[in-house]
């Protein structure tokens, strides 16, 4: 009888290792995933407001080439990896809203002979999309993390 007991609490006890080696595995996981949303939400952000830099350096310092400069695959690469990474609705909106903002003021400054109020509309419609992609992956971020 006491064998029996003996292999019962072992066989328990390595059920109950494996259960929270699967879990410890699951978290971190999770924590990982967050991590990398995070990541890529902080770098289409910072390629957003580097392109938005650099055409007001063009527009208001004069200096040349600036948004040539920009590396816009990398962009493309962020906002790609953003997409595989969350189903959220919400952020998917923020991201495309925000890629199309800067679109339309890139195409429009790229043309030349700008005007100044139409530059101005675009250039806040940009500025207004980062802000709000900021907001929404924030909130995304949050909650992947707090769901860690």
């Amino acid at each position: 009888m006491d064998a029996w007991v003996t292999l019962l609490a072992t066989v328990v006890g390595a059920a109950i290792a494996m259960l929270g080696q699967h879990l410890m595995k699951r978290a971190e996981d999770r924590t990982r995933l967050s991590e990398l949303l995070l990541e890529q939400c902080a770098l289409v952000a910072a390629s957003a407001a580097d392109f938005e830099n650099r055409i007001w350096e063009e527009a208001v310092l004069g200096m040349d080439d600036r948004v040539n400069g920009f590396d816009l695959a990398a962009h493309r690469r962020s906002s790609v990896r953003l997409q595989i990474l969350t189903r959220d609705p919400a952020l998917h909106a923020a991201l495309e809203e925000l890629n199309e903002a800067g679109k339309h003021l890139g195409s429009y400054w790229r043309r030349g002979d700008v005007d100044d109020d139409e530059y101005t509309r675009r250039y806040n419609q940009h500025h207004t999309a980062i802000a709000e992609f900021l907001d929404v992956s924030g909130e995304a971020v949050r909650r992947r993390l707090t769901s860690a």
